[in-house]
C-alpha cells in the first residue's frame, strides 16, 4: 500500500509587504503549527518515507519542521513544479518516485492542493494551511492515476 500525505503550508506572514510572494516567510501561528503536525505524524506512524516540498520559503519551512519534529532523518527534496502548481507535474513527480518510498509527504500550496485532493480521490477537501490529507492506493507509483487514491482521514492543526 502507498500513502500519500498532502500538505498545505502553514500561515505566512503578510506583513512583509515588500517580499515577493516566493519569498514570503511563516508568521507566528504557521511556525507553530508546523511543529504540531510533525508530532501528529509520528504520534500516529505516518512518518514519511520522503518528504516533497515547494522551495517557496513559507512550504520550505513548513517542511523543515514537520521533518524535525516528525524525525525524518532523509534530505527534503525541492520541487520547482510545486511552487507553480501544475497538478498534471505533481501527479508525474509522484508517478516517477521509487517504489521503497511508501509513505511520501508532499507540501505546497492552494488551490493547487486541494485540486490534487479531488483528483486523486475524487472528494473535495478545501485545505486550510497547515492541513494534511492522508490518501491511500494499492499498487505501484507508476500506476497512481486520478481517482485511484481513497481519502483515508485529514489532520488539521486546529484539532490536534
Amino acid at each position: 500500500m502507498k500513502r500519500i500525505l498532502i500538505m498545505r503550508h502553514g500561515k505566512s506572514d503578510w506583513g512583509a509587504g515588500s517580499l515577493r510572494d516566493f519569498d514570503r516567510p511563516l508568521n507566528e501561528r504557521g511556525k507553530k503549527d508546523a511543529p504540531k503536525i510533525g508530532i501528529e505524524l509520528k504520534k500516529r506512524n505516518l512518518k514519511p518515507d520522503l518528504i516533497i516540498s515547494s522551495p517557496a520559503e513559507r512550504a520550505k519551512m513548513t517542511a523543515e519542521k514537520v521533518a524535525e519534529y516528525s524525525t525524518y532523518e532523509k534530505e527534503i527534496k525541492w520541487e520547482k513544479d510545486f511552487y507553480f502548481g501544475y497538478t498534471s507535474e505533481i501527479i508525474k513527480t509522484l508517478k516517477n518516485l521509487d517504489e521503497t518510498e511508501n509513505t511520501v509527504m508532499i507540501v505546497g500550496h492552494n488551490p493547487t492542493w486541494s485540486s490534487i485532493t479531488e483528483k486523486l480521490s475524487g472528494k473535495f477537501f478545501d485545505m486550510k494551511t497547515a492541513n494534511v490529507c492522508i490518501l491511500e492506493f494499492n499498487g505501484s507509483w507508476k500506476d497512481l492515476d486520478e481517482g485511484k487514491c481513497i481519502f483515508k482521514d485529514y489532520i488539521s492543526p486546529k484539532e490536534i
